[in-house]
């Protein structure tokens, strides 16, 4: 983060080669590329000493000594106040301290305390001048002393204007509060990251479902005085899931999490009082653990969670398959428990998003790359087995089926079509929900047709009412009454007064109890059409509903107010559905994009209405 040219470059924190003066870095590998502008040499912290090689002395009040890495006098500290404890803050350990800055004759430049607002940064990665990376790390908490920063430790030949001077030596009373330890995994001291015995280049950590194999050892801590260093458990090797509870030990499960594959780390683990039991399972408080992530297999969460992916063989490339895609699988589905195959297939043709495979296994070809094999768990509710089942699938080949984005909008136009007849098809056969999926496939070709000629407009506008008027439709028997009124609505900003928007958004408002305003659209259906059969019964049937409604609300405020002379009665309890209230599901006719037509008898019936 930049804080560009109004920050107070006088403070001690990082400038860069514009003279913009930043304040964080983020990892290692960033703070050691920065070199400081002015001298060429690297900023504090990121000159190649690791904290575990420096012994810092223990000054008494008054004493000073020099506490630069080089021992070349570029730091010194003169201690104030002494600390407490024995340790010192790390690299990448997060540190909050109060400091007042001056130069040489005593000229205060800038102080945290006046502002009454501590500082805090990143030790270590040159997020400050290098004296005080290497100054700030020879502290213990609470301690307060002056460090005199030379300009080479400091802001060097080019000082920072107007404040400080070329070539300043600088003079900081620091006191260090406390700070937070990178190596502290989860902050509570129970699981301490000592040391990295071997680097990794992998990339990404394991997360839960992802599978990794581990060696491990522990030993008794060094704070063990009678039994530092006597083996806990030899070097084991074991296979696990994470979240699965499948860890030896509580605190191993927690530590490979922050790792990354191939790297090796020591740990520090203890059981925390009243917190997390990172040695359960050790026969042991406390221990220092050799963790070595040997592998680290990534599974993705399919099915709503409820499902797993594993790939086992890598695929080619990074394209995935979309929706519409030709693709050609190979397959074998197996109980999830074990047992005989249910289905084999070989080199299987199919289209994505047909629903020709079960929802579960089109979800998983969708995540796989061309030639990649991958074994699924893919639970009962997601495929056509009556079970959970797990598979093994290959994608031998695959065709996507080409990106809006890269389409004209004549072909935008033509593929909208297409995708809706699909979702009408999809509707005449009851799968209700592939048809809404491929309604809204179709609008979205379309639904933005700001740059459309006018004659493609008047095209996509046909097109749109269509969808938005079918959409309503399978909502409605879906019973998804929201939906129904917002696809209405989008119908009618289309086109105003339309029959079918009218109706099937007074039917849904009906449904969600918003009477008034079902009747004022069934009314105004009746203005254009004073006998329409259909419009007349869902109006009877809004004005029972208000009826029953009102008195619904008497009774309720009856009950409130008795006290107050008996103003209300209580009335019986009215069924909607026995006085005929609600009307039966629409029969499905043709496209089922229809209203329903309302026989003498108040039964309703259903009449083509194909759109």
């Amino acid at each position: 983060r930049t804080w560009g040219t109004h920050a107070p470059t006088d403070r001690p924190h990082r400038i860069d080669q514009f003279g913009q003066i930043t304040d964080t870095m983020d990892g290692y590998d960033d703070a050691n590329d920065m070199m400081d502008p002015h001298n060429g040499m690297p900023m504090g912290g990121m000159d190649g000493f690791d904290d575990d090689e420096i012994e810092y002395p223990d000054l008494d009040v008054d004493e000073e000594a020099d506490v630069s890495t080089a021992k070349d006098g570029g730091v010194t500290k003169k201690v104030l106040a002494k600390g407490t404890g024995d340790e010192r803050p790390e690299r990448g350990d997060e540190v909050v301290v109060h400091y007042t800055g001056t130069l040489l004759d005593g000229t205060k430049f800038d102080s945290s305390v006046d502002r009454g607002d501590p500082f805090k940064f990143r030790l270590g990665l040159g997020q400050v001048i290098k004296g005080w990376d290497q100054g700030v790390a020879s502290m213990k908490k609470g301690e307060k002393a002056i460090l005199t920063c030379k300009p080479d430790y400091a802001y060097g030949e080019r000082g920072s204007p107007p404040t400080i001077p070329a070539d300043s030596t600088l003079k900081f009373e620091v006191e260090l509060f406390s700070w937070k330890s990178d190596k502290d995994l989860y902050g509570d001291g129970g699981c301490v990251r000592a040391k990295v015995l071997k680097k990794s280049g992998a990339f990404g950590f394991p997360m839960d479902k992802h599978e990794v194999t581990v060696k491990y050892s522990a030993c008794a801590p060094d704070t063990d005085v009678a039994g530092a260093g006597d083996e806990i458990v030899p070097a084991t090797e074991v296979t696990f899931a994470i979240g699965a509870d499948e860890a030896p030990f509580k605190g191993l499960e927690k530590a490979v999490t922050k790792m990354k594959e191939g790297e090796t780390c020591l740990f520090r683990m203890k059981n925390v009082p009243g917190g997390y039991q990172y040695c359960e399972g050790l026969n042991a408080q406390a221990a220092d653990v050799t963790v070595t992530l040997e592998v680290h297999q990534a599974v993705d969460s399919i099915c709503n969670h409820e499902g797993s992916k594993k790939t086992t063989v890598d695929g080619e490339g990074y394209d995935h398959p979309n929706d519409g895609s030709k693709c050609v699988v190979s397959y074998t589905i197996t109980p999830a428990d074990g047992g005989a195959a249910i289905e084999t297939k070989e080199d299987f043709e199919f289209e994505l998003g047909l629903e020709i495979l079960s929802e579960g296994l089109e979800e998983v070809v969708l995540k796989m790359k061309k030639s990649e094999t991958a074994e699924c768990v893919i639970p009962s509710d997601w495929n056509t087995y009556g079970q959970k089942v797990k598979a093994v699938v290959t994608l031998k080949d695959f065709e996507k089926e080409k990106e809006s984005w890269s389409m004209d909008t004549a072909e935008k136009i033509t593929t909208a079509e297409k995708v809706k007849n699909v979702g009408n098809d999809a509707y005449k056969g009851g799968k209700l929900g592939l048809a809404a999926k491929k309604y809204l496939k179709a609008l979205q070709y379309i639904e933005y047709d700001q740059n459309f000629a006018d004659e493609e407009k008047a095209q996509t506008k046909k097109i749109k009412l269509s969808l938005y008027l079918n959409g309503a439709a399978v909502a409605i028997k879906q019973k998804d009454w929201s939906k129904a009124v917002n696809d209405s609505t989008k119908a009618l900003n289309s086109e105003r007064g339309n029959e079918k928007a009218l109706y099937r958004r007074a039917q849904a408002s009906c449904e969600l109890e918003e009477y008034d305003e079902a009747e004022r659209d069934v009314k105004e259906l009746l203005e254009k059409d004073e006998n329409h059969k259909e419009a007349k019964a869902l109006l009877a049937k809004v004005k029972r509903c208000k009826v029953v409604q009102a008195k619904k609300d008497a009774k309720v405020f009856g009950g409130m107010f008795s006290k107050l002379g008996g103003l209300y009665k209580d009335e019986p309890k009215v069924d909607v559905k026995a006085e005929g209230g609600e009307l039966k599901e629409p029969i499905d006719i043709g496209g089922g994009f229809s209203m329903e037509e309302v026989k003498d008898d108040g039964e309703p019936n259903a009449a083509l209405d194909n759109v």
